[in-house]
């Protein structure tokens, strides 16, 4: 099963479950993949895939860390959970 597939099979599940922060996050990584598949004008490889989702979390780690020194905790606490649910993806 390719990533992708898992993603909108996850999705599916977070939709019926009622996991807001779940749901989004996926379809905000989906929509990632989608971006760098059309960029690339061909299906990702699977070392591509993981890049792209490296990628992500490594913004979502700079963000938390600029929240955090901007007393922002809210968002912070947003963007961690984002990042959780991200590494769940990653090897």
């Amino acid at each position: 099963m390719s990533l992708l597939d898992r993603l909108t099979s996850d999705m599916k599940e977070a939709l019926k479950s009622g996991e807001k922060v779940r749901l989004n996050t996926i379809r905000l990584m989906r929509g990632q993949l989608k971006d760098a598949a059309l960029a690339k004008r061909d299906d990702l490889t699977e070392d591509e895939e993981v890049a792209v989702l490296t990628s992500a979390a490594k913004k979502r780690r700079e963000s938390i860390a600029a929240f955090t020194e901007a007393a922002r905790l809210d968002l912070a606490d947003k963007e961690q959970a984002e990042l959780d649910i991200i590494k769940t993806y990653l090897p």
